[in-house]
């Protein structure tokens, strides 16, 4: 057994453990709010615990996509639509983009009609980075997505407007953990985790990924993927 396999043994172990103490806990916060009415003081601590109980499972999930991206798990490859998937991704934000003031466009350039990937984690990586284009965005921003096909990928670009990323922190954004100075100083929630996945993901694919940034105009994450996925891919 190889080290890195044992570290994801870790992981898994780990994510399923705390999920257990983490399911009595929302079992008892349900049992308080059916008790009867609630006090408005009561009710605040108690959406406090149960945010607080999102965010853990919201952890737990990360470690276990981590867990996912170091280990030898095959991609599950299928045909599908890319642009009917893009804007199904933007669909199922666009009520966080609405509450952030942030507009949302798309502009698809594809010749292709499928392209062959793992649907459920490329749907994750458009997720994430469209998450943080509008999460880290300033009020009244904009989003926008961009596909073209160049030769034998296509390329795909999330650009924001937002609070951008410092010259010397952009090599880091995509390491395990790490979190821009900016956003820990505004606050913005985060584990540090999606665009460490995101790179993996996409890694995983056969592609690459990357950003341009500047410190209040905004950022740009491009990432490609190979028209001619195979299964054997993700062992490149």
């Amino acid at each position: 057994m190889t080290k890195t396999d044992t570290s994801n043994e870790w992981l898994d172990t780990v994510a399923h453990d705390l999920r257990t103490p983490i399911n009595l806990v929302h079992g008892c916060l349900d049992v308080i709010q059916s008790l009867g009415p609630l006090n408005e003081k009561q009710m605040h601590y108690l959406d406090r615990a149960f945010a607080g109980l999102k965010r853990m499972e919201h952890l737990i999930a990360r470690l276990k996509d981590i867990s996912w991206v170091d280990s030898t798990v095959p991609l599950e490859l299928t045909e599908v639509n890319l642009s009917k998937m893009i804007d199904e991704a933007v669909d199922l934000l666009l009520e966080a983009a609405e509450q952030q003031n942030v507009k949302v466009r798309t502009n698809l350039a594809l010749k292709i009609d499928t392209i062959r990937v793992d649907a459920a984690r490329l749907a994750q990586v458009l997720d994430n980075l469209l998450s943080n284009a509008i999460k880290y965005n300033r009020q009244g921003g904009t989003v926008l997505i961009r596909a073209v096909q160049e030769n034998d990928s296509v390329v795909i670009v999330v650009q924001d407007t937002g609070i951008g990323i410092a010259k010397d922190d952009q090599p880091h954004v995509f390491d395990r953990f790490f979190r821009a100075p900016e956003g820990v100083r505004l606050k913005i929630e985060g584990s540090g985790l999606g665009l460490a996945i995101t790179r993996g993901i996409i890694q995983r694919h056969g592609g690459q990924i990357w950003v341009e940034s500047e410190l209040n105009v905004g950022s740009s994450f491009y990432f490609s993927l190979p028209l001619m996925a195979s299964d054997e891919t993700d062992a490149v």
